[in-house]
This record gives structure tokens, sequence and C-alpha cells, in this order.
């Protein structure tokens, strides 16, 4: 008969602490300048336009 050596759960040597910019960061990083980039080309409407050009 052979016996079976139960392990127990350790966390490994080798991981490395969290450190790092934060998923959310990059996230409103990246997406922001993207979003005022498309608003401020995005073609005005034809009554925006002619009421501008009147006053």
């Amino acid at each position: 008969m052979t016996t079976v050596a139960i392990r127990t759960y350790r966390p490994s040597a080798g991981s490395p602490e969290r450190s790092g910019t934060p998923l959310t960061v990059l996230m409103l990083v990246t997406t922001t300048p993207a979003v005022l980039a498309a608003a401020m080309l995005r073609p005005r409407s034809q009554s925006a336009a002619g009421r501008r050009g009147r006053a």
C-alpha cells in the first residue's frame, strides 16, 4: 500500500504585487481624447449654422 502526501496550499514565491495603473484610468486616458475629437470634428446641423451666420 502506498501513501499519498497531501500538499497544503501556499502562494507561489514569485507572484509580484499588483503595481501599476488601474484599468479604469487607462480606459479614461484612451477614450476621452477620442470622444472629444469626434465631438469637435462632427459636422453641425444646418439650423445651427444658419443661426450662427445671421448673428
